[in-house]
C-alpha cells in the first residue's frame, strides 16, 4: 500500500515536490491546492498523472486547507511562511503529518509553531519546520558535525548560487528577494544575540568546489540563527553567522538606498524605494521559459554550494569540521525534473524526500521537530534518500587540520552516506 501526499501551493517549490510525488510508484495520490484556480489547473495538467487531484484552497483559511487535504498522510507546505500556522493547524486537525521548508519571515513563527508540539505528539504525528536546503539540509550537516564533538563553540554557514546566463535572471520572487536582502541579519557573538546591518561582514570565502572558488559573501538573515539558539546553546554554541554570495547586484541596490522604506516622489506620487525596485526587477522565468532558455543557449551553466564549518572540542582538543553540498548542474536537473532549477531542485527534494519517509512511517519522532533534533538514524535515512536521487544531492565532509582557524586545507574530502 502506498501513501497519499498533499502539496499546498503550486509555486516554484510546490511544482517540483508534486512532480516528484506524481512520478513515484509508491505514491497513490497527490492532492494539489492553490488559491489561484488557473495556476492550479495548468500545473495539474502539466503533471500528466491520474494520481493528481486538484482542489482550490486558501492557505490563510485552515478550514479551506482541511477540506482540500483531508485523507493525506503528509501535508507539504509550499506557500510563504506567513501561512505556516494555518497550514500546520489544518494538518493537525485532519491527522496528517506536516513538512515545510521555512518558517520566516516572520521569524517569531518558530515559537508559535513549537506550541503545537504537544498536540502533534498526542496524535502520533510529526511536524518538521525548516526542512528545505537552508534551513534543512544545512541543519543536517551541522548535526552530523556536532555528533562528532563533545562541545560546540562556533557554527558558520556560507552559501553561493548563480545561473550562468546571457541575460539577468532571477529564480526568486523579486519582492521576496528585495525584502529578504533588506532585513538586518541575526548573529550570535560571544553568546550574545545581535542584529547587524544588511550586507555587513563582507568576506572573501573559498568554496571547495571547482567553478566557484573564492567569492564575496555577506551576512544574511536566515532561520538557522533562531533554530540553533534553541537547539545548540546547551552544547556550548557561542558564535553563529550565515553569509551569502551571488547577490552582488542586490548589494549595489542596497548601497544606492533602493531597498529602503524611504518614499520616492515620482511626479507627485510617493512610492517606497523597495517596492519600486521590486517592481522593476525581472520576473523569474516560468519552468517552460527556463527550459527554452537552456535549449537556446541563453542559460549555459549553474554553480551552487553550501558550506558548513563547525568548531568545537573533542577529548579536550580543538577540532574543526567542514561539510558541504554542491548543487547539481541545471542541465542535469531539468532532465530528471523539467520543472526545477538547480536551486529549487535541492530545496524541494530535501523536503520531498523527508515527506516520503514520514508518510511511510519510517521516522519514529513525534511532535514539532527541527531537523537537527532528529535521531542520528532518522537523519542518516534522510541523507541517504537525497544521495539516491537522480541527479543525487550528496553531502561531503573533511576534518580541518588548523584547529579553530578555518582553512581550505584539511583531510581528503569524502562523500558521506552514499550506498551504491
Amino acid at each position: 500500500m502506498g501513501f497519499k501526499a498533499a502539496v499546498v501551493g503550486c509555486g516554484a517549490q510546490g511544482r517540483v515536490i508534486s512532480y516528484f510525488f506524481a512520478h513515484r510508484k509508491d505514491c497513490d495520490e497527490v492532492i494539489l491546492s492553490d488559491i489561484d484556480p488557473n495556476a492550479l489547473k495548468e500545473h495539474a495538467a502539466n503533471l500528466e498523472s491520474d494520481k493528481v487531484r486538484a482542489v482550490r484552497a486558501d492557505a490563510s483559511d485552515p478550514n479551506s486547507i482541511e477540506r482540500a487535504c483531508r485523507g493525506s498522510d503528509v501535508v507539504v507546505n509550499a506557500v510563504i511562511p506567513r501561512f505556516n500556522l494555518q497550514v500546520m493547524s489544518a494538518a493537525l486537525k485532519i491527522g496528517a503529518n506536516y513538512v515545510d521548508m521555512a518558517f520566516g519571515p516572520p521569524y517569531d513563527n518558530l515559537e508559535k509553531e513549537m506550541k503545537l508540539s504537544g498536540e502533534y505528539s498526542s496524535r502520533g504525528l510529526i511536524g518538521v519546520t525548516g526542512a528545505g536546503k537552508t534551513p534543512g539540509l544545512s541543519n543536517l550537516l551541522v548535526a552530523r558535525a556536532t555528533d562528532r564533538l563533545d562541545r560546540v563553540s562556533s557554527v558558520t554557514i556560507r552559501v553561493f548560487g548563480e545561473l550562468v546566463a546571457k541575460t539577468p535572471i532571477l529564480t526568486w520572487s523579486p519582492q521576496t528577494l528585495a525584502e529578504d536582502c533588506a532585513l538586518p541579519p541575526t548573529v550570535l557573538v560571544s553568546g550574545i544575540v545581535r542584529k547587524e546591518p544588511p550586507f555587513s561582514g563582507e568576506e572573501e570565502f573559498r568554496f571547495p568546489v571547482p567553478g566557484i572558488g573564492t567569492r564575496r559573501v555577506w551576512l544574511h538573515e536566515h532561520e538557522e540563527a533562531y533554530m540553533f539558539q534553541r537547539t545548540l546553546r546547551k552544547s556550548g554554541l557561542r558564535h553563529f553567522d550565515l553569509k551569502m554570495g551571488g547577490i552582488e547586484q542586490m548589494k549595489a541596490l542596497y548601497d544606492l538606498g533602493l531597498l529602503s522604506d524611504r518614499a520616492i516622489d515620482i511626479h507627485g506620487t510617493k512610492v517606497k524605494a523597495l517596492k519600486l525596485t521590486a517592481s522593476m526587477l525581472p520576473k523569474p522565468p516560468t519552468w517552460k521559459e527556463l527550459l527554452s532558455m537552456i535549449r537556446r543557449g541563453m542559460v549555459t551553466d549553474s554553480h551552487g554550494c553550501m558550506v558548513v564549518d563547525v568548531r568545537g572540542v573533542k577529548n579536550g582538543r580543538a577540532k574543526s569540521l567542514r561539510l558541504w553540498v554542491t548543487d547539481p548542474k541545471i542541465r542535469k536537473v531539468v532532465v530528471s525534473c523539467p520543472m526545477a532549477s538547480d536551486d529549487s531542485y535541492v530545496v524541494a527534494m530535501t523536503a520531498a524526500t523527508f515527506a516520503v519517509l514520514v508518510a511511510k512511517r519510517k521516522i519514529p519522532e513525534k511532535g514539532i521537530v527541527l531537523p537537527e533534533e532528529l535521531s542520528i538514524q532518522s537523519r542518516n535515512m534522510w541523507l541517504e534518500s537525497l544521495a539516491k536521487l537522480s541527479p543525487p544531492v550528496i553531502a561531503r565532509e573533511s576534518t580541518l587540520r588548523s584547529g579553530f582557524r578555518v582553512s581550505a586545507r584539511g583531510s581528503k574530502p569524502r562523500a558521506i552516506l552514499v550506498r551504491e
